[in-house]
């Protein structure tokens, strides 16, 4: 067998075996006759991918093999299923997986052997100078002798290694390679770590077991940047009487807080804002646009954070410009346009509601101008036809159309796809916007788990390409017709 002909079956596989994890994705089992028909020689293919590989250890062909994925997920899968799927496809998974791991051991032990001795390090970094970089780490009680962190050592730790590491090797991106080393995600991530301001004899500890190393750039900070308006002190109280009344900033926010965001001498702290980021960048754009063009979101960073995140100044100029797009400035938000408006001191238009209702109501659940009694009446036939949990409350099930009285999400006993149609038939036409991210707010399934949003999305996409919008669910469809059909009769 040629290389070609090897990397053809890598990529073979890799559809196959994506097909599958994409219709598991989409509604939780699949009907392995309906995969390709060269879904029976996978395991064949493996044995001969593996045959080859001993004879030509590639790093493409290694890569291309590790890509493939789902192994150990396809495996629970079929045992799960084994009833329900022919014996001829069990066989073939069967044999397939035990090749698949059979090839995965023999890529690791090639990739083990390039590092050689330094394989407690990621490929990228496994070489004697990073390795001696580390070591002094090690010989200082920070890392353990297989470079990995102690329970006891603290980010900022991390991050001054690894900034110091990058600096003499001049690696491109300081963090990439050590957040990888040591699985450093999300909150837990050292890029995002911040320099202590006391309390550093810790970080000033690292810093001396690097001292050819430059930390300045490190350490520097931005400085502050504040909003230029006219307004005077009154038109700054009446606005945010109104943020904190609606909602908008966090409640425990003073006014003298709120006031440093105009004056840097007064600046004691970024406004915590409660609602979206997209509401953020609408409300900076409506409120201090006119007089803060030019740095109108870097100001919203260093002045604003969202739920306690800092704002992405990328995300925040996007935004704006989508809802400049859809032509929706006047319309996003009605409340926080006027309170934007009184600010300024620009004089209401009076416009008809249809025209004026606002596109984003809430970030956590659906508008509805529905009638009480078309709420209880697709409620009624939710609860009849099995698609909610029987126990759920009519006072529960309205609770998703109104913020002040939601308590808990309602539980959908359907898969997820079904629940991605029903959001997008009933939905939508009144909640053009983020109507996945409420959708994860307002409900879950029976296991407690909340929907995905980017597998909602991907599941509508499927239904829509595939043209079954009008067929996929009947019932469902007809519940969501009449649903609409009383929206539009009010």
């Amino acid at each position: 067998m040629t290389r070609q002909d090897t990397v053809i079956k890598i990529v073979k596989i890799t559809k196959i075996i994506g097909e599958w994890k994409f219709r598991y994705d989409l509604d939780g089992e699949v009907e392995m006759e309906t995969l390709s028909p060269e879904l029976l020689d996978i395991a064949a293919w493996t044995r001969d991918i593996q045959q080859y590989l001993e004879n030509d250890s590639s790093p493409v062909l290694l890569r291309l093999i590790m890509n493939i994925g789902f192994t150990d997920m396809l495996n629970d899968y079929i045992h799960e299923h084994k009833i329900e799927i022919d014996s001829t496809y069990f066989t073939v998974l069967e044999d397939y997986i035990a090749n698949m791991k059979s090839l995965l051991a023999l890529c690791n032990r090639y990739r083990d052997e390039r590092k050689g001795q330094y394989t407690n390090l990621i490929e990228p970094i496994a070489n004697k100078q990073v390795a001696d970089l580390l070591q002094r780490s090690v010989d200082a009680g920070i890392l353990d002798p297989d470079y990995q962190p102690f329970p006891k050592t603290q980010l900022i730790e991390l991050r001054a290694i690894a900034y110091a590491i990058s600096y003499i090797c001049k690696f491109k991106h300081p963090y990439n390679h050590f957040e990888k080393l040591w699985k450093r995600t999300g909150n837990n991530r050292i890029s995002t770590c911040k320099i202590p301001k006391c309390r550093r004899q810790k970080y000033d500890y690292v810093k001396s077991i690097y001292p050819e190393v430059d930390f300045s750039e490190m350490e520097s900070t931005k400085k502050i940047e504040v909003f230029y308006i006219e307004q005077n002190e009154e038109d700054r109280l009446v606005m945010f009487d109104n943020l904190l009344k609606y909602g908008y900033i966090s409640l425990d926010t003073t006014f003298e807080k709120f006031n440093g965001i105009f004056d840097k001498e007064r600046f004691s702290g970024p406004i915590d804002w409660k609602k979206g980021q997209r509401q953020l960048a609408y409300f900076l754009f409506q409120a201090f646009g006119r007089f803060n063009e030019k740095n109108l979101w870097i100001k919203g960073e260093y002045c604003f954070r969202v739920n306690g995140q800092t704002p992405h100044i990328a995300s925040l100029s996007s935004g704006c410009s989508f809802i400049k797009r859809s032509n929706w400035t006047d319309r996003f938000d009605l409340k926080l346009k006027e309170i934007c408006d009184r600010f300024n001191h620009i004089k209401p238009v009076s416009v008809p509601f249809k025209e004026s209702r606002p596109v984003h109501t809430s970030k956590c659940v659906f508008h509805s101008t529905a009638s009480p009694e078309a709420i209880t009446a697709m409620y009624d036939s939710l609860v009849n036809e099995g698609y909610i949990d029987p126990q759920t409350s009519l006072e529960a099930y309205k609770g998703i159309f109104m913020e002040t009285e939601f308590k808990r999400p309602v539980v959908w006993m359907k898969s997820q796809i079904r629940l991605s149609y029903l959001v997008h038939l009933a939905f939508k036409p009144e909640n053009p916007f983020d109507m996945w991210v409420k959708s994860v707010y307002c409900f879950r399934f029976p296991s407690g788990k909340a929907p995905s949003r980017e597998s909602m999305d991907s599941n509508f996409r499927a239904l829509k390409k595939r043209g079954t919008l009008d067929t996929f669910d009947i019932k469902l469809k007809t519940i969501a017709d009449n649903y609409l059909s009383s929206i539009q009769k009010i």
